[in-house]
């Protein structure tokens, strides 16, 4: 309601002005702390400051905006039950802090959201969105004097100055950084939580109450994490995945609230029969780690954590986060940037202290989501439906009539040009093997990424699912490590690494580069396809496929693509089958690694801190060795007519997956850069904006809570489609399915100049942050030399925006939006 409006704004203005100067709003609620995100362009920054200070003073809470909120809200509520695993750490949460304000869910409770009105919201603004309760955060290309002179004055309209953040608006019983604490009342016992729902894979999580972030455990909570649970080389995926073969997958990971934190470990039991043994060897691992922790396990986790934190550096919206959150929490508004100086021996015994104290056995809580048992699936739909009633009669009573309101203010804001950027541009060479590099040196932080991409992807697969299967298998061990040495060699060197069907990603500290690509070259012409590892990495395959069929909003994709490219290579399901899973065997792994994996036709991008070292010598030496066969082209067939007509997939979940889908075109299609435009002004496009056509039915309904669309999704070398995508109450489908079809129905009316401007803006101010990370600079590289778009393409990229009129972009869209489209319904249907 914050984003509702003002005296001055209209409910349009924010999100108008935000799509006009480029930018992106939003706002978040943790148990300890409510946050509110601006993220602009440099040169726009300053016009957070006087948008920000009236929404945390002169809110209007209108009632009848907030009666189409509160709908949008309960969307969201549902929304978040069809989340099993958040869902279990909600009711764990709830039941571990009973008496205490944690167990409060944050999004709340149903009746007291139906209960709401617009005396009580405005009565807890009055008393919390005071200065003395807020703290500001800018991060970015700024001058920190100019920050501080604008956050105590500015100029809110050409004639009227006032203070920003005005002290005599403070609340007197409120201090910034500061709360009441409240007693949680401890004992030594533990609590279960379990729900039953139609799923196929059961999860499972254990869960510690320990010091919270006003105590300073949080880098031995990492480093305890990594030990346990952080990777392949972890105690327990060792013992519960490699050894016992009782899981498929582990992770030990923080909610880091301020009073207490929660430390969960969360594992797929393969059986979940077995559930109680893999507890007790849980228990008995923390209680080893609490009397043996070697050095090399404490220099490996050091290793990858700084690996992680010097990440954030490369990110302005999680810099900002984790200073407001360490200040509120630490009042230390600098602790992130010595986040990493700890003592090792003081955090080995942090971490004792841990275990010994907190992490005991008795004081385990455990919950699990397990299958709903057939007899019990009528009980589950007439709860639900009886819910689904209930919340129609009491909402249907909240009701809106008005349009949304038009922006009042947005015309004022006047836009800056687009500071001077300088384009990275990327050095080429090839290896003798034939691999194309792509280099840039970028020294803003002492690490590299790297992007390895090969000409075979997931639809060259002649067993669905065998190319995932394969990338799998390739950090299954090599000729000269097994599994479990390559996995300690990895992580020994802070190394993320990931594979996927034609992809393999990695990034390391800038020290380690020859290290890092000589296991890359190990990885890409050694592996060894073990028996025992084929058959680990089968179960774990087959625990992620049930994970994917438990969950519609991925799933629906699956359904989506099978419609739309039938017969097309592009209708390949990356992850396969159970069935076909289940038909792989070495043999077939190894002609793939032998026909597919291989340097022919492939690109290596690879960016960072290369410390003067001569790149090209240093790759040639560690990759031109790999040798590999030559990879046929793969025929794609013209696609297949489609027509109008409904596709219905029965799921049980609180909500309907609604989405409509047809064809489109390809990246390299001349509508392309048309449809993009359209894109941002239709479904919010590359900045997700509030202010699209799709997300205004939201805020007239409260139909759903969140909605996408786009005309060019999965565009290509090979045709794209385009969908609309949301999740609805069954109870409100019906009115849901006429309102979006309307909208794509006369989607092309009514586009203002005004619009179609600040669309293109929104691109050509957004293209910068394609080069954030040394990881998106070397992507940003790939995307350039596939499309053959030349290395002044984002220079020209304004330049070549503008040439595209309105017409023609409507044009282009209605060509897209009146072919045939298929209505996919996936739910209680």
């Amino acid at each position: 309601m914050i984003f509702k409006g003002t005296k001055r704004m209209s409910e349009s203005d924010l999100d108008t002005i935000a799509h006009k100067l480029s930018g992106y709003c939003n706002a978040f609620t943790s148990y300890d702390y409510t946050g509110y995100l601006f993220d602009f362009p440099s040169q726009h920054w300053q016009e957070a400051l006087p948008i920000l200070s009236d929404c945390m003073r002169n809110c209007t809470f209108k009632e009848e905006l907030l009666n189409s909120e509160l709908k949008a809200v309960i969307q969201e509520l549902k929304m978040y039950k069809d989340d099993y695993t958040s869902s279990l750490i909600e009711k764990m949460t709830a039941s571990i802090f009973k008496g205490h304000p944690y167990q409060h869910p944050i999004i709340g409770y149903k009746q007291d959201l139906w209960n709401l009105n617009r005396e009580n919201l405005v009565n807890f603004y009055k008393k919390h969105y005071v200065p003395n309760n807020a703290t500001l955060i800018v991060v970015g290309d700024v001058d920190p004097d100019e920050v501080c002179k604008l956050a105590s004055v500015f100029v809110e309209t050409p004639t009227d100055k006032q203070e920003n953040f005005d002290l005599t608006s403070c609340h007197p019983e409120l201090v910034s950084g500061s709360k009441s604490n409240f007693i949680l009342e401890k004992d030594l016992g533990n609590t279960e939580t379990k729900i039953f729902r139609d799923i196929q894979q059961p999860e499972c999580i254990a869960a510690f109450v320990i010091p919270g972030a006003t105590k300073d455990y949080d880098y031995a909570l990492d480093v305890l994490a990594h030990i346990l649970a952080g990777g392949k080389n972890s105690r327990l995926y060792k013992r519960l995945v490699n050894q016992e073969k009782l899981v498929t997958r582990v992770e030990a990971f923080c909610y880091e609230l301020f009073e207490h934190d929660l430390f969960f470990i969360h594992f797929e039991p393969i059986n979940p029969k077995n559930i109680d043994r893999i507890l007790e060897i849980i228990n008995e691992e923390i209680q080893q780690l609490a009397t043996e922790i070697t050095d090399t396990e404490l220099k490996s986790a050091a290793k990858n954590i700084e690996s992680s934190y010097l990440n954030v550096l490369e990110d302005n919206q999680k810099q900002a986060y984790l200073i407001g959150k360490f200040y509120l929490s630490k009042n230390d508004e600098n602790y992130i940037f010595n986040y990493l100086n700890h003592d090792l021996n003081d955090t080995k015994n942090k971490i004792i202290d841990l275990c010994t104290n907190f992490l005991k056995p008795s004081l385990m809580h455990v919950g699990q989501v397990l299958p709903l048992a057939e007899t019990d699936k009528k009980t589950w739909q007439d709860l639900q439906k009886e819910s689904d009633e209930i919340d129609n009669k009491i909402l249907s009573k909240k009701g809106r009539t008005s349009d949304v309101e038009e922006p009042k203010i947005a015309h004022l804001i006047k836009t800056k040009p687009q500071k001077e950027f300088q384009f990275p541009k990327y050095e080429s060479f090839k290896l003798r093997n034939g691999l194309e590099v792509l280099s840039y040196e970028n020294k803003n932080i002492p690490k590299i990424g790297l992007i390895l991409e090969l000409k075979a992807k997931y639809y060259f697969d002649e067993i669905e699912g065998l190319g995932n299967f394969v990338s799998e298998m390739l950090l299954e061990g090599t000729q000269n490590y097994t599994s479990e040495e390559l996995a300690n060699k990895i992580e020994s060197l802070g190394i993320n690494i990931k594979t996927s069907p034609g992809f393999i990603t990695m990034d390391f500290l800038s020290d380690d580069l020859e290290e890092a690509l000589k296991l890359l070259s190990e990885i890409l012409s050694k592996s060894t396809f073990k028996k025992d590892s084929i058959e680990k990495v089968k179960a774990k395959l087959k625990a992620e496929i049930q994970n994917y069929w438990d969950n519609p909003s991925e799933f629906s994709d699956q359904l989506i693509r099978n419609k739309i490219y039938k017969g097309h290579p592009y209708s390949k399901n990356i992850f396969g089958t159970i069935d076909t899973i289940n038909k792989i065997n070495r043999e077939n792994l190894l002609d793939y690694f032998t026909k597919y994996i291989s340097p022919f036709e492939a690109k290596l991008s690879i960016v960072g801190d290369f410390k003067n070292k001569n790149i090209k010598q240093i790759v040639e030496n560690e990759l031109g060795k790999w040798t590999g066969a030559s990879v046929n082209d793969i025929k794609f067939p013209d696609l297949s007519s489609i027509k109008q007509e409904s596709e219905i997939f029965k799921i049980d979940r609180d909500q309907v997956v609604l989405a409509y889908s047809g064809h489109s075109v390809s990246r390299i299609h001349p509508n392309y850069d048309k449809l993009l435009i359209f894109d941002q002004i239709f479904g919010g496009g590359s900045l997700g904006a509030m202010s699209s056509r799709l997300f205004k039915i939201r805020e007239r309904s409260g139909l759903f809570y969140t909605i996408a669309g786009s005309l060019i999704s999965r565009a290509n070398l090979q045709p794209g489609m385009s969908i609309v995508k949301t999740i609805v109450s069954l109870d409100r489908l019906q009115e849901a399915e006429k309102l979006i079809e309307n909208e794509i129905k006369i989607a092309t009316e009514n586009m203002t100049d005004e619009e179609f401007a600040k669309a293109k803006n929104a691109i050509i101010n957004s293209d910068v942050d394609s080069f954030a990370s040394n990881r998106q600079i070397a992507n940003a590289f790939l995307f350039l030399n596939k499309y053959n778009l030349g290395e002044n393409y984002f220079d020209n990229r304004a330049r070549n925006l503008e040439k595209i009129n309105k017409d023609e972009t409507l044009k282009a869209a209605q060509e897209v939006l009146s072919s045939p489209m298929v209505k996919f319904k996936i739910g209680r249907i």
